[in-house]
């Protein structure tokens, strides 16, 4: 009989929340009999925008219908676009879609009570500790948890006449990067005092607050104390120990799973489950009700992982530079392969013999989707052993059917294989019992295809001069395409960063393609598509420092650093001026118009790339709405 199959998308599954989470899901589905399927990613990292693109294409590999069920852990997927795009997938899905800790429309949420999750760790430092000064950061507001959680703070404190201040709260980012810039915020307004207490919204951003303010001399908990919330494994091992409130992470994913098989029965569940927590007070507060067993051995022997981890990337990158022979270089990412310690590994590459779409060959012959085939180009045994083939195989399967046929049951861990945007490929895993990778499979794929990109670039170009231009260039219009203008734009964004100068960014759409294509034909459509680059190439000529493209379908973008206010809305105007003219002497009844969002920044330490194009999109949106508007009046 065929085993049912769940579906689990699923970020960053070495660090505890995830690790704890897919080892439950495993375990309970192999008392159901099921088959899980995890469709893995690393996240993007800083401002590289087509990285993450490249990561979350792994959402779009799998064939929904064929499973049972599907869990998402969305807070766990820090990916531009990447949470709209897949919640969109799924709800066209037939099967039950079960939420882990993010409750969403629709579907059904495995849930902490947010309502009341921080209130008795907020009574506990007013009622035990005879605090008044408590300080709250919170996590990405984005997030209904997060929002959730600092309106239980913000409520508690009211419960007692203690008012909240503006500086006794900082909106975090559910990870360590802000801890310092957390604390500079509270200390910042004090006179040289300290508050009594910061409570996080999680872990990770009390552990970052902890060591920023051991920095600055400051002791926890004899001057601040702090908490967390979610009771991670380094929450616990840390120095001192982390009072946290702790979240049954495997009960949840358990009970996500029993929901899958109740739902297959016929039975009809709650949409909605909460699993308990239970405040763990300690050394971070200075109470030390809630001990913990110091673990140095494994403490110490994670360290020694990662230093092995980072001597063997930089060793397995200088080994990879420079191969052009395809059989070299999956011999030399075997040879680096030992660390995974897979019961079988699949390396599944995309069928380059398949034809691009007009929209990829349009912008620079990148893939970024999957192809239709996918060829099976190396396998890795149990006993290490590589055994390369060149089996091609409909990309439905996942890995060849009698390749799956030879394991019975099992967990198997799918992991993007891609060179920013451009879609490589995935490499599957199954190990043994319920584990899952190890912290080494993020730098061994990130090479593996880094060194892919390098032998095809070599295999498809001649002259370096040809794969810069094919790299950047778009080929309809002329102008950069979405990787040219990324490196430009970086450039740009870093020299006003240096000159502490102010940016101008601005997104352009243009405006009816779809009807000149239908009215007149494609080839109208690429021809005001090329009215607005010609008009873009005329109007940047007159600024410095400038780096505009074509950016998608119809999309265009413009990064340059101005003098003034509102010196990008005046782009704008010379822009749709210089439209006009062109507009009319093409002789063509139809017209090239534009919709433009404008974004100033005007402290780029404070505004990333990243942010300031999203805000440039949302006032574009803005933008062609009100057009609409306009012309429907």
């Amino acid at each position: 009989m065929k085993r049912r199959k769940i579906g689990v998308l699923i970020g960053t599954v070495t660090q505890n929340f995830s690790s704890r989470v897919c080892q439950a899901i495993s375990a309970r589905a192999d008392e159901y009999g099921f088959d899980v399927y995890y469709f893995t990613t690393f996240n993007s990292y800083g401002d590289n925008i087509l990285y993450g693109e490249g990561e979350q294409q792994i959402f779009s590999l799998p064939d929904y219908s064929d499973f049972t069920g599907v869990i998402v852990a969305l807070d766990t997927l820090n990916i531009p676009d990447g949470a709209d795009n897949l919640l969109n997938r799924l709800r066209n899905l037939s099967c039950p879609v079960i939420s882990l800790r993010v409750r969403l429309d629709g579907f059904y949420n495995v849930l902490v009570d947010e309502n009341t999750s921080m209130e008795r760790m907020i009574r506990h430092f007013i009622e035990v500790h005879n605090f008044r000064d408590i300080c709250f950061m919170t996590g990405r507001m984005e997030l209904e948890d997060a929002r959730l959680r600092f309106s239980c703070y913000k409520r508690v404190m009211g419960e007692y006449g203690i008012d909240v201040a503006d500086n006794m709260y900082f909106f975090g980012d559910y990870w360590k990067n802000k801890g310092k810039e957390a604390v500079e915020h509270f200390l910042s307004a004090r006179g040289g005092s300290y508050p009594e207490a910061i409570v996080c919204a999680n872990d990770y951003m009390a552990m970052a607050v902890c060591m920023a303010l051991e920095e600055k001399g400051i002791n926890v908990p004899e001057d601040v104390c702090v908490s967390g919330f979610d009771d991670l494994l380094e929450a616990q091992q840390c120095e001192p120990p982390l009072t946290t409130i702790a979240v049954a992470f495997e009960n949840m994913a358990s009970r996500a799973v029993d929901l899958i098989e109740e739902i297959d029965r016929g039975e009809h569940p709650e949409k909605e489950q909460y699993v308990l927590i239970q405040e763990k007070y300690r050394g971070s507060c200075g109470c030390k009700r809630h001990r913990v067993k110091n673990q140095w051995h494994i403490m110490m022997k994670e360290l020694e992982d990662r230093r092995d981890i980072n001597y063997q990337t930089i060793f397995m990158n200088a080994d990879l530079e420079g191969i052009t022979d395809e059989k070299e270089l999956l011999s030399v990412v075997h040879k680096y392969n030992f660390r995974n310690n897979a019961k079988k590994m699949w390396i599944c590459l995309c069928d380059e013999s398949e034809e691009l779409t007009e929209e990829e060959r349009n912008l620079g012959s990148t893939r970024t989707e999957y192809t239709k085939t996918m060829i099976l180009r190396a396998v890795k045994s149990q006993s290490n052993a590589l055994h390369l083939m060149e089996k091609k195989f409909d990309r439905r399967e996942l890995i060849p059917e009698e390749e799956r046929s030879e394991i019975e049951a099992g967990s198997f861990y799918f992991v993007p294989l891609h060179y920013k945007s451009h879609n490589l490929g995935y490499v599957a895993v199954t190990q043994e019992g319920f584990g899952h990778y190890n912290d080494f499979m993020q730098p061994w794929t990130m090479n593996f295809a880094v060194a892919l990109e390098n032998y095809y670039l070599h295999e498809r170009l001649n002259a370096m001069k040809e794969i810069r231009r094919l790299y950047k260039e778009d080929t309809l219009t002329g102008i950069s395409n979405r990787r040219g203008v990324e490196e430009e734009a970086r450039k740009v964004y870093g020299y006003a960063d240096y000159l502490k100068k102010r940016l101008a960014v601005i997104s352009i759409d243009m405006d009816n393609l779809k009807q000149i294509n239908d009215m007149y034909g494609h080839s109208a459509g690429d021809d005001a598509l090329r009215r607005i680059a010609a008009a873009l190439v005329t109007v940047s000529g007159r600024y410095d420092d400038i780096a505009f493209a074509r950016t998608g379908g119809d999309e265009f973008c413009v990064v340059f650093r101005i003098a003034k206010t509102n010196e990008g809305v005046e782009f704008v105007g010379q822009l749709r001026e210089e439209l006009k003219k062109i507009n009319e002497h093409s002789g063509q009844p139809y017209s090239a118009e534009v919709s433009c969002g404008v974004y100033e920044v005007k402290d780029t330490t404070k505004v990333s790339l990243l942010r300031a194009l999203e805000m440039s999109d949302e006032r574009m949106y803005e933008d062609k709405r009100q057009r609409k508007a306009f012309r429907k009046a």
